[in-house]
């Protein structure tokens, strides 16, 4: 049966449960999100023209989604010769927030009723949230994933900040760095929040040096779509609090939520520039390391 809705796929990453999730690229999430938005099995030809990819790459990715649970597929009504398509659904999930997630809105919503300032509140309860994160294991870590596509934004609000919403393996995820080279110390910074993201319930994909994070799954999207001001400043205070007293400046961390559909986008600062003038003087800048002076975020 054919679909009629033309309509684009909802902005923002999908939700997430309550344990850490596997990325999931934005590619496949575009293609989730549509199943979850269309009231009717859609065909491999109808999602690649929907999410403008090739048929051959959304069926991949929708064979993925089957096998992950998150899709079913069933065999259309035979016409004439040949095999019938297969038809694609996603598996249903609740509608609104469910579990932790719907205290989490409840409480977002509770602060942007009778907080004067709900994005710094957000903020300071993303800090307090990020310190209570149990420490992150140390695991060898997988060559970094760059995002399968560029992130921009498309069709949701601008930069947000808290006024808003190797050649060789690495001992760690922190070692992750650029191909070829060894890691920064910001690189490292960098490679803990994502840690620290992925450890939060975030599906996270970045580039080889970790300044630019795809959110791909959400554990409390449902809030951030009811109080975006509030839950995505919360998101943003665990990310600032990871970062700490590391000499990378948590100011410049920026989010950019429902940046498109299936993502939202993080922006993390890059290593600072060498200033030859002050190193000649022997003034470097100052180390890029994670604090000593409390406890961090995921410090074993």
């Amino acid at each position: 049966m054919e679909n009629k809705r033309s309509s684009t796929p909802p902005i923002g990453p999908k939700p997430a449960g309550a344990l850490p999730v596997a990325p999931i690229s934005k590619a496949r999430a575009a293609v989730l999100a549509r199943l979850r938005e269309a009231t009717e099995t859609l065909s491999v030809d109808q999602l690649a023209a929907e999410t403008g990819q090739h048929s051959n790459t959304a069926r991949e990715h929708l064979e993925a989604l089957v096998s992950g649970g998150h899709a079913t597929k069933t065999a259309a009504p035979k016409e004439g010769r040949g095999r019938p398509a297969w038809m694609y659904r996603a598996v249903g999930t609740p509608a609104g927030p469910v579990g932790y997630a719907a205290l989490a809105a409840a409480l977002a919503q509770h602060i942007a009723d009778h907080s004067a300032n709900p994005a710094a509140e957000g903020e300071a309860a993303g800090r307090a949230w990020a310190r209570a994160l149990p420490p992150l294991p140390i695991t060898p870590a997988a060559t970094a994933t760059a995002p399968s596509e560029t992130a921009t934004a498309t069709a949701g609000p601008s930069e947000t900040s808290a006024a808003t919403c190797a050649p060789q393996q690495p001992a760690d995820k922190n070692d992750v760095g650029t191909p070829g080279t060894r890691p920064t110390p910001g690189q490292k910074v960098r490679n803990h929040v994502v840690q620290a993201l992925e450890q939060a319930g975030f599906g996270v994909e970045r580039n080889a040096a970790a300044t630019e994070l795809t959110l791909t799954t959400c554990p409390i999207v449902e809030a951030a779509r009811e109080n975006p001001e509030v839950v995505c400043a919360v998101h943003l205070g665990l990310v600032r609090e990871v970062m700490s007293g590391s000499g990378l400046p948590e100011r410049q961390a920026k989010l950019l939520p429902f940046a498109g559909p299936g993502f939202c986008t993080l922006r993390l600062p890059a290593d600072p520039v060498p200033d030859p003038g002050r190193e000649s003087a022997g003034a470097g800048h100052a180390p890029v390391s994670f604090p000593a002076t409390r406890p961090a975020v995921g410090t074993p």
